[in-house]
């Protein structure tokens, strides 16, 4: 059974039709409560993430420098020679331990395993999934493998959201909001981003922009990126030129680059599926051991020829970000880090997909740069302001997050003149690759388990009508005291809902035809309000239609009467399920074609 959080004003039709007890109307008193929760969230969550990249930093210098130490290390300077190629295996073997013998949803970036817990699972997840995610990952990436953290912090959080909310007894409802919290926080944390934790939250998992939901997912990202600020203060991640556009005429190069991501961004999503399906049909015993195995192999020769697509590659996104690698350098890089992400992760291991689709996008948009520069070199401003653009696109249109990446990308340049090129490029990329591929990244494999998964959310038909709007207004009374024997010859059978009120017109109940005619002859003196029944919603006009509709699920009903709000229950319109489905109708011609009817005129 679906569980709605029903607010105490929402108790009785009275109590909303007042005008005067606005408390609790447009946001429950229990967000309150739950705001407190979202608070623990992001604190915890925001300690995750900083535990998961000090995990990353130790296994680094453990695997590529042979030394115990959480200093910050860049795995491409190692000097292992040949020898590294055998460091990935070591990952992808934990990893795949961990995901055969304890648990499966640790394979893979994470997102859509947070998906489907939200979509599917009431926003349940496991002790395990908080405790092995981190563990995994920190393997995987301090071996070599060529993610990013926020994935799996992403997953992390939320499973610490969830586990929180179940273990207060909370609704499946406020289960996601703090599971998102946890979510927002991870996010955060790991990139000093709080605006992107927030809407990574509402694209990725939320899927709505409420004020219950909202208010405490963005408590969450604040403190999740506080705790990042203690520990490593307020510098930006990735610290770059002050970027400006030369004119609007520059526009054009980024709406161009927009598209170039745009083909790289469905190059990666159809290269993933593709080894995703070649891996699992791998014909080896205990395929989810050695199949992140195989892969982390690939990764370590194509490592070997390329250092750069090692670990999270953080230096090589600020290298690209101030113009210190040739173009054939970033061209390189790019294709090496592209083909080291999709086998490792087809493969089965874990990791994030952010991090890597900065390189990606980074790279060739700075070429993109270099060489527009060449022919255009009054109109191209800074090469390394296009790998800004197209790292912004690729993930934006890989994960169909726009917004959250737009966002994320200002945050981290803190410039606030990347904002327009920002939206030109990463816009057109999203809309390019959402006209050629049905699935993004973060859905391709739920898709592929048979699950329905849409990214794109509107506010429902239901929350947008009034209920006066569907109701109908023509309609017959029955008054009270009638006798039954008098109201039968008179009562047309056509009449499917009909209100019984008093002397003063006041709704006292309903009948319907089969109440009439399945009273016995004898009975025929009853007065109508004897027979009246009491299973219907009382609404007032201006109610939303959603709300009328929970009312009557609640009651498990199909009528409601429409009533004066002034206090005298005299009904003014009737309505039944079947009127509110019309709405589906309506919506359908209002996308389509000009209405035949408004819906006013019901």
């Amino acid at each position: 059974m679906v569980e709605f959080p029903i607010p105490a004003s929402a108790a009785t039709p009275e109590s909303r039709s007042s005008k005067k007890g606005q408390f609790g109307v447009a946001l429950e008193p229990e967000v309150v409560r739950i705001c407190g929760f979202a608070l623990l969230v992001g604190l915890v969550s925001g300690l995750a993430a900083q535990a998961l990249l000090e995990l990353i930093y130790l296994f680094t210098n453990i695997f590529f420098y042979g030394r115990f130490s959480f200093a910050i290390t860049n795995p491409a300077y190692h000097h292992l020679g040949f020898w590294v190629i055998l460091i990935p295996p070591i990952g992808g073997l934990v990893a795949g331990a961990m995901i055969y013998y304890w648990e499966p949803t640790l394979k893979g970036h994470g997102i859509p395993e947070a998906m489907e817990s939200v979509l599917f699972g009431h926003s349940r997840m496991r002790i395990r999934v908080a405790v092995l995610k981190p563990l995994a990952t920190a393997f995987a990436i301090g071996t070599g493998g060529p993610f990013g953290a926020e994935g799996p912090i992403i997953q992390t959080g939320a499973a610490l959201g969830s586990l929180f909310g179940q273990a207060i007894g909370l609704t499946p409802y406020y289960r996601r909001v703090l599971l998102a919290c946890g979510a927002a926080g991870g996010m955060a944390a790991t990139f000093t981003a709080p605006l992107a934790g927030i809407l990574v939250a509402i694209e990725l998992l939320l899927f709505e922009l409420r004020a219950r939901s909202f208010i405490p997912v963005a408590l969450a990202s604040v403190v999740a990126t506080g705790v990042r600020i203690y520990f490593v203060g307020w510098s930006p991640l990735f610290p770059a030129p002050a970027f400006k556009v030369t004119g609007t005429t520059e526009l054009w190069l980024f709406g161009l680059l927009g598209i170039i991501m745009g083909l790289v961004s469905i190059g990666m999503i159809r290269a993933l599926s593709w080894l995703e399906d070649f891996f699992d049909n791998l014909p080896v015993k205990r395929a989810l051991i050695w199949s992140p195995v195989i892969g982390a192999l690939i990764l370590g020769v194509i490592g070997y020829f390329c250092p750069q697509v090692f670990g999270t590659s953080y230096d090589t996104i600020r290298d690209m970000l101030n113009d210190r690698l040739t173009i054939g350098k970033l061209v390189g890089i790019s294709v090496a880090k592209f083909w080291a992400l999709v086998i490792s992760l087809g493969s089965g291991t874990t990791g994030g997909v952010f991090a890597p689709s900065l390189v990606v996008g980074g790279g060739l948009g700075s070429a993109f740069g270099m060489i527009c520069r060449h022919f255009f070199p009054s109109v191209v401003s800074d090469p390394a302001f296009y790998a800004l653009a197209a790292m912004a696109a690729v993930f934006g249109s890989i994960a169909r997050a726009p917004f959250t990446s737009i966002v994320f990308l200002f945050e981290l340049s803190h410039n606030p003149n990347s904002l327009l090129p920002l939206i030109v490029c990463v816009m057109i990329a999203d809309g390019f690759v959402r006209l050629f591929s049905r699935d993004s990244i973060m859905t391709i494999k739920l898709v592929k388990r048979g699950l329905i998964i849409l990214q794109d959310y509107s506010v429902p038909v239901l929350m947008r009508a009034r209920v006066d709007q569907v109701m109908e207004k023509q309609f017959n009374v029955i008054q009270g005291e009638d006798e039954l024997r008098k109201v039968l010859p008179t009562f047309a059978p056509k009449e499917t809902l009909t209100p019984v009120v008093n002397k003063a017109g006041g709704l006292v109940g309903i009948v319907e035809p089969h109440d009439l005619l399945r009273t016995e002859p004898p009975d025929h003196h009853f007065r109508m309000r004897e027979l009246a029944r009491q299973d219907f919603v009382l609404a007032y006009p201006g109610e939303s239609v959603d709300r009328v509709h929970r009312d009557m699920m609640l009651k498990d009903t199909e009528n409601v009467v429409v009533v004066e709000p002034d206090g005298s229950r005299k009904p003014i319109g009737i309505v039944r399920a079947n009127d509110i489905l019309q709405l589906r109708r309506w919506l359908m011609e209002e996308e389509t074609r000009e209405p035949k009817t408004d819906v006013n005129e019901h």
